[in-house]
């Protein structure tokens, strides 16, 4: 009867305000087909594919909780993996938005990816949200070429507590990956704080 009633509402809700076409990509989607998607080279969904373009967009712009949820726990996956192989707790860290954006947007896409992965992986990761801060309000990435995306973020991120990072294996969490310039960058401050090694997990791969 709940599931009946359920289904009803969000009939009524869809003809009140109808989805995005983004989101109703995501309805249909299950952990399963992500797994399928997977790249074998890189273990990132392909940025364009369609269900994988639908996940990042929903996620990063309206934090739908159906894609958080799908994609937390296919990152979750990724990251027990990668637990397995190294000594000790890693640190979990999404990668920073300058306080600027965020408050624009309402919300660190990166972190919800963390957040979400987390409920199946927290007792194999310490969480360090906190760990990098942007601290320059640069122009977005998408749509520079590969040249002006490592200009636009060289020295752009910083470590704010180095003695949690030193001598820590760390895990770096993105949504989408195309130069790999964030990921240099993230790396970059990491590896000058002292962290003995850096993993870096693309949701999505451009």
């Amino acid at each position: 009867m709940n599931t009946r009633l359920s289904s009803i509402f969000s009939i009524i809700c869809d003809l009140v305000l109808p989805p995005r076409a983004t989101e109703l990509v995501v309805r249909a989607l299950t952990l399963d087909d992500l797994r399928s998607a997977r790249s074998v080279d890189t273990g990132s969904l392909p940025y364009h594919d369609k269900s994988a373009t639908a996940l990042v967009w929903e996620v990063k712009y309206y934090a739908n909780r159906r894609a958080v949820g799908l994609c937390g726990a296919f990152i979750a996956e990724i990251l027990m993996d990668i637990a397995t192989e190294e000594l000790g707790k890693p640190l979990l860290i999404p990668v920073p938005m300058h306080p600027a954006r965020r408050k624009k947007r309402g919300h660190n896409q990166t972190e919800l990816l963390c957040e979400s992965a987390l409920r199946q992986v927290h007792d194999l990761y310490d969480y360090q949200p906190r760990a990098l801060a942007r601290v320059a309000d640069t122009p977005p990435q998408q749509g520079l070429p590969s040249a002006k995306r490592r200009v636009n973020l060289h020295k752009t991120m910083n470590v704010l507590d180095k003695e949690r990072i030193a001598g820590r294996v760390c895990v770096v969490v993105d949504d989408v990956s195309t130069t790999g310039a964030t990921f240099r960058e993230a790396t970059r401050a990491l590896k000058k704080a002292g962290a003995r090694k850096v993993h870096c997990v693309a949701l999505a791969q451009s």
